[in-house]
């Protein structure tokens, strides 16, 4: 066992090692050694107390995957029978698990792995009692009860029949998808998980369901499962935590997985660190006999349809996917292994559809240019603005012949502009709206094993290793002749993952449990070709190298990203590196006292690892500057972003930034007790009660923020006096702020809540030997490790360095491409560490999170009735409600989300003043302090608008507390599934979903200033359906029809099977901005072409306070449905081989799913549905072998 462990750590620290080796210098620089020394550490000593703990039990308990069988022993006067022998055998293994019937005539037995069984039953002056058939599943709660008769022991009484598969006994709501289903159903992306979608709970959140590849380690976890869960649920592999941040880590090869469980409300405490929801997978183990199979999967364009029919392209799909599996014993009945292999050489489609400038308006000539009504769309010079505050109007004076003249045109916009490709086709409309269309290849090579050992040490000594891996490299290829090109996801995905496992039954009423695993992933992005290094910037800006400070600890330098508002984005805003590790420790203790069946334990978990999003630069270009006016310009009839562009108008919004290296350390802490009382045969009451505790996330070396303090007055602005223009509007300044770091003696990011006792209660009441009521209750708290998603969200100020360009004053930029941060001016924000102390962020916009933490809270009910059904169909009906409060962030990725700001300027003011507040005034922050002291833009600016004068602390920006408390969540749903284990050639699954949800949002500015929340009704679809099932043709040999066919015939018309997954869903609600509108957009008969009427709408008038709503009820977006399918052919070569070829089909009636339209009012297809929202049929071809 010592070699065994020393085995484990070698490999995780080998592996990790080699990942090192190969990451950019700037994480390696000072840390490469001392990362090593604390995964190894880390490791090392995890595994020592795991060692330990085969001769030292403590109390502490799983999250395990593994189910119960259980049920009482009764002669036929329905009196127990104590002391009756029972055998749980399983038939692949042979391995038997013996109870002893209590003095109530029950018995229960823990810790039995999915697989198939049998339940014997002996005692002395009765028949011998045989169940045969006995399926269990993940998690899965099997009652077999037994009725012994008068006899002979050496007579049997055998049950063919499966046991009834309703669940009495417990209110956990749970769902498991059967290796049959996993073997059998088309599933594109070969992700276990996405099985999960046929529980009609589940909501994909993470792209289309077609491309949950399992190396996109957020397609795993980016679902919701009963509300919003979707990045904050519990995922796990064989029991043990796979779960990084608000990822998961590994997806094995889906002919490794034995069976897929979801559960949306489980009531036993053992559960937690999710907001509610937990998926599980369960891993095949190796048997008496060797079994395994073979597969190729692979697809060719030839045989697919076009993949986008907006952009018209041939379909790119080239996949090829291999690998196999294979399992046996080591020593029968003792030592089993089963191993898994499968590669990916694949080849995926990705569309861009861009509005790119004609040869004329490339050069400033915009007298081609038109507008959707079909006039001229005028270009306006921003420099000749016209502002009449007291009129609330303002105007521009247009460009002769509406072309920019040569002396006008940015020289950096020149550039970027000759790195523009060329149109590919002419547009949708006049305004040649989309007039580059293409679909390109996503290239990805891809290998994943597995292998897991399990060993039979005694009869009361059992435990499991498993290990595994995947390795991916992803690129696209450049579809254009220009260094603007992005690689839009180009870099390696990588992960490592172990876990070990025992149970040691002490006793016939005692088993105990401890489980290690530990887990390494990397997501790096990194493509060589898309790379244009400083030689790059330098041919953008020459000799201006504004950008020096920021790029000299940058692992690659790609091209800047051009954003140009409704046109397209050039090249990458966006990179990343992340390499999260975490080791988990859980253990329990069951006991079986009589009608009490009790369970306690507890988990930790250790997470930690360096990341960084070094996102150089953006720029934004708005149609609004080159409008007639900038007072909420309709840009439909005039500006141009192409023109802003050339003009090199920057948004305020655009930035340059430099960010850290952190390393974030968090841990998590949980014990609970769970005790299942038997209040009868027929009453079962589930109690328990769950403690979780996480600590506030430190960094390794303290770059980290907490918070500003706004009760410190800074001295050297108290005599600062504001403008009279401010004064008169009511402007009353407070000159407060000091920013506070963690050091060595706070290091924490905010204080980390305490009380989180999370209670959980159930009855499961059996009506009958067939129907079951159960009523559940539990509370969870939403781990901040995953709410918080990725630690490049934690605020690293002072080692991150934002900057902006001076904002566009009046109508009238300040700012320009080819010298977007002037040295003297408005220079690069330098990277200061904690060296500005207090002073950091003054003068610009800071965030920060709640101090006083409050955890969300889901309070989760259900209230079930499931019946069994003739023909094994178990039917369920449920109604279900979430009560979430202290809601995070819904967004699977994670990050701020509800949010106060803190500085705010009364929007009653704004109203009632109107343009005044954007008039321009001496800015008394000009030159104040020095630029160490004062380091925010603001005191760059000679003059300021009266708006930002108007803030409570007008020294500053938006100040922003992030995961602030009091947002609420509200979520019910009644649900209907009926499900039908395979037997006799057939199994299905049909769902149906009908969810209303409330989420509390600011309806309007007013309401955002005076903190006034209100729950507003999701834009969520309200209705889901799926369905799931294998049918096998009952002809040929076994079958019903032609059992006897000669054996060619058998070969013709033998062996063949379908299967089908359907998915459907209503609508998604459409949400606009803030508008006028005049009647009821909803039509009764929309098409693509107008989904509502809108007419109703113009753009808002300023100075206005909203009043439209977000949604109208019964304008929804277009419905969505897919059916995807198999027909497979099995040849039975022999007794020990079957070969199985097998076609499957994607979008099977390559049906056209349209998009939701456009929602904004400015942009020339309002009102449209334009383009596909799902991908033309793709054909897949299959051999596999099974031995």
């Amino acid at each position: 066992m010592q070699n065994w462990h020393a085995g484990l750590g070698a490999a995780v620290a080998y592996r990790v090692r080699s990942q090192q080796n190969a990451l950019p210098s700037v994480l390696e620089k000072g840390s490469k050694e001392r990362e090593m020394y604390r995964y190894v550490h880390w490791t090392s000593l995890s595994l020592l107390v795991f060692s330990l703990l085969f001769v030292v039990p403590i109390d502490t308990r799983a999250q395990d995957y593994r189910g119960r069988v259980q049920g009482s022993i009764t002669d036929p006067t329905a009196a127990a029978i104590p002391g009756a022998q029972i055998t749980l055998r399983n038939i692949n293994t042979g391995i038997d698990v013996s109870r002893e019937s209590d003095a109530y005539g029950n018995y229960r037995i823990d810790f039995v792995e999915p697989g198939s069984y049998q339940v014997i039953v002996e005692a002395a002056g009765f028949n011998r009692f045989v169940q045969e058939n006995v399926t269990v599943l993940t998690r899965g709660d099997i009652t077999v009860n037994a009725v012994l008769t008068l006899g002979d022991v050496t007579e049997s009484i055998t049950v063919e029949e499966n046991p009834v598969q309703v669940e009495f006994n417990t209110t956990t709501m749970a769902q498991t998808v059967t290796s049959r289903m996993l073997a059998d159903l088309p599933v594109l992306a070969r992700n276990p998980f996405t099985l999960t979608l046929l529980n009609p709970a589940v909501v994909n959140r993470y792209s289309d369901v077609a491309h949950r590849n399992p190396f996109f380690m957020q397609s795993s976890t980016g679902v919701d499962i009963g509300g919003s869960t979707g990045g904050k649920n519990e995922l796990l592999l064989d029991g043990a935590p796979i779960g990084v941040d608000s990822r998961g880590s590994y997806a094995p090869p889906m002919d490794a997985v034995q069976e897929v469980t979801v559960e949306q409300n489980s009531v036993d405490a053992e559960f937690g660190f999710s907001a509610g929801g937990t998926m599980s997978l369960s891993i095949k183990s190796g048997t008496n006999e060797v079994h395994g199979t073979a597969y190729y999967f692979g697809r060719n364009p030839a045989l697919n349809a076009l993949s986008n029919r907006y952009t018209r392209s041939e379909n790119v799909v080239r996949n090829h996917v291999w690998g196999g599996t294979v399992g046996g014993p080591i020593i029968k009945n003792r030592l089993f292994t089963f191993f898994s292999y499968e590669g990916w050489k694949n080849t995926q489609p990705r569309q861009r559809v861009n509005t790119l400038p004609t040869d004329l308006e490339r050069n400033g000539d915009f007298s081609d240019t038109f507008n959707t009504l079909g006039g001229l769309r005028t270009i306006y010079d921003p420099l000749t603005t016209q502002f009449n505050a007291a009129a609330n109007t303002s105007s521009r004076d247009p460009f002769p012949n509406n072309t920019i003249p040569g002396s006008r045109i940015d020289p950096t916009a020149s550039m970027f502009m000759s790195d523009v490709w060329q149109p590919n086709n002419a547009g949708d409309n006049i305004t040649r709206a989309n007039n580059f269309k293409l679909t390109y290849p996503w290239w990805q090579k891809y290998w994943n094993i597995s292998s897991r050992t399990d060993w039979n040490i005694s009869d009361k000594l059992k435990t499991y290793f498993r290990y595994s891996m995947f390795n991916t490299r992803l690129d696209n290829e450049r579809y254009a002749d220009s260094p603007a090109v992005p690689s839009d996801n180009g870099g390696l995905m990588d992960s490592v993952n172990a876990a070990a496992d025992i149970v040691w039954t002490m006793n016939a009423t005692t088993v105990v449990n401890f489980r290690f695993s530990t887990s390494y992933l990397e997501d790096d992005y990194n493509s060589e070709w898309a790379k244009v290094g400083e030689e790059g910037l330098q041919r953008l800006w020459g000799g201006n190298e504004w950008y020096k400070s920021y790029t000299q600890d940058i692992p690659a330098i790609y091209y800047p990203n051009m954003n140009v508002s409704g046109k397209g984005t050039f090249g990458k805003s966006s990179t990343w590196f992340y390499r999260p590790r975490k080791t988990s420790f859980q253990g329990s203790i069951s006991k079986y006292l009589g009608k009490h069946q009790m369970k306690y334990g507890g988990a930790f978990r250790h997470s930690w690892g360096a990341s960084t999003t070094p996102n150089l630069m953006q720029f934004i270009f708005s149609p609004n500057d080159t409008a007639n006016t900038f007072l909420n310009p309709n840009t439909n009839l005039s500006g141009d972003a192409w023109a802003s562009s050339l003009l090199g108008v920057i948004g305020n919004n655009s930035y340059a930034r430099s960010n850290p290296v952190q390393d974030i350390i968090r841990d998590q802490y949980a014990v609970f007790v769970q005790d299942d009382i038997k209040l009868s045969r027929r009453v079962t009451l589930n109690l328990g009660l769950r403690y979780e505790y996480e600590t506030a996330p430190t960094e390794r070396d303290d770059k980290m923020s907490r918070f500003l303090d706004l009760s410190s007055p800074i001295s050297e602005l108290q005599g600062v006096t504001l403008p009279d223009q401010a004064l008169a509007l009511g402007a009353n300044p407070t000159f407060n702020g000091a920013w506070v770091f963690t050091d060595s003696d706070n290091r924490n990011l905010y204080k980390a809540q305490k009380n989180l006792f999370l209670p959980r209660v159930g009855i499961a009441v059996r009506l009958s030997d067939q129907m079951a009521l159960r009523i559940g209750y539990a509370r969870y708290a939403v781990p901040m490790v995953n709410a918080i998603g990725s630690s490049w969200y934690i605020p690293a100020d002072g080692y991150t360095a934002v900057s902006n360009p001076l904002p566009v004053q009046q109508g009238v930029p300040q700012a320009s491409l080819s010298d977007p941060f002037p040295a003297g001016v408005n220079s690069l924000i330098p990277v200061a560490g904690k060296s500005r102390g207090r002073y950091e962020n003054l003068g610009q916009s800071a965030a920060w999170f709640q101090q006083n933490m409050k955890v969300g809270l889901n309070d989760r009910f259900n209230f079930s009735v499931q019946r069994q059904l003739p023909m094994g169909v178990v039917a369920d009906l449920t109604y279900f409600v979430n009560i979430g409060q202290n809601a995070p962030n819904p967004s699977i990725w994670g990050g701020a989300g509800s949010v106060v700001n803190q500085n705010l300027v009364d929007p009653n003011i704004i109203y009632s003043a109107g343009a005044a507040v954007d008039k321009t005034v001496a800015n008394p922050f000009y030159g104040v302090m020095t630029a160490d002291t004062f380091p925010g833009q603001l005191r760059n600016q000679q003059t300021v608008t009266v708006r930002q004068l108007l803030r409570p602390y007008p020294q500053y920006g938006d100040l922003n507390i992030d995961f602030a408390s009091g947002f609420r969540n509200r979520y019910q749903a009644l649900q209907f599934k009926a499900e039908r284990a395979f037997s006799q050639g057939y199994t299905f699954t049909i769902a149906y979903n009908y969810a209303y949800e409330k989420t509390d949002a600011y309806f309007n500015d007013i309401d955002q200033y005076n903190d006034n929340k209100t729950l507003i009704t999701s834009n969520n679809p309200r209705q889901r359906i799926s369905i799931g099932g294998v049918y096998e043709l009952p002809v040929g040999k076994g079958k019903r029809f032609l059992q006897n066919a000669h054996p060619v015939v058998d070969a013709i018309l033998g062996g063949w099977s379908t299967s089908h997954i359907y998915r459907w869903n209503s609508g998604q609600f459409l949400r606009f901005g803030q508008l006028d509108v005049s009647g009821d957009p909803v039509i009764d008969n929309p098409t693509p072409a107008q989904w509502f009427d809108t007419s109703v709408f113009k753009v808002a008038t300023p100075y206005t306070p909203r009043t439209n709503p977000w949604q109208y009820s019964g304008l929804t977006g277009p419905m969505y449905w897919d059916w995807d399918a198999t027909l497979a052919k099995n040849f039975q070569v022999n007794e020990r081989y079957r070969l199985e070829l097998r076609l499957e089909a994607y979008n099977l009636t390559n049906s056209l799913m349209h998009p939701n339209p456009n929602v904004t009012v400015t942009n020339s297809q309002f009102g449209q549905s334009v383009g596909q929202a799902n991908y033309g049929r793709e054909v897949q071809y299959t051999l596999r072998l099974h031995f």
